[in-house]
């Protein structure tokens, strides 16, 4: 039998593993497809989110058309209803890593610095956070949340 066979199984439970314990799920995008994501002190689910501070989110994803424009889309999911989530800059093409028009097949990162106002309430949610262009997503990514 051929010992590489053996390792297999291995890569398949260390893979399932590293994935299973990520604090976010990618939802369905349109554009593109991401590659990872990370969240300001935030290694395991719900991420905290500090009432009165900022967190910052960066989302590794690589598009599978051009895209002229590019805007942020933000929701906080609590009990099943989509409540909008402003940004301060919702324009993603300006200060968040990203340079409009963007290519297909080329690998970015966006970046995104949020401050966390002190006047939400302590809640668990769901972050959803999307870049969209028009109505198609560039890409969604699901948070799993706990404002403190």
């Amino acid at each position: 039998m051929n010992n590489s066979l053996h390792f297999i199984p291995l890569f398949l439970f260390a893979f399932a593993v590293v994935v299973g314990a990520s604090p976010y799920q990618a939802c369905q995008s349109e554009l593109g497809t991401v590659s990872d994501v990370r969240v300001s002190k935030c290694d395991s689910a719900p991420c905290i989110l500090p009432r009165g501070g900022q967190v910052t989110i960066e989302v590794d994803f690589t598009l599978s058309a051009e895209v002229k424009t590019a805007r942020d889309s933000v929701f906080g999911i609590v009990s099943g209803m989509h409540l909008p989530f402003p940004t301060t800059s919702p324009n993603a093409c300006s200060g968040k890593g990203l340079t409009c028009p963007l290519k297909q097949g080329v690998k970015y990162t966006y970046k995104s610095v949020i401050p966390i106002s002190s006047i939400f309430p302590k809640l668990q949610l769901v972050v959803e956070w999307n870049v969209v262009e028009g109505t198609k997503k560039l890409f969604c990514v699901k948070i799993p949340a706990l404002l403190q």
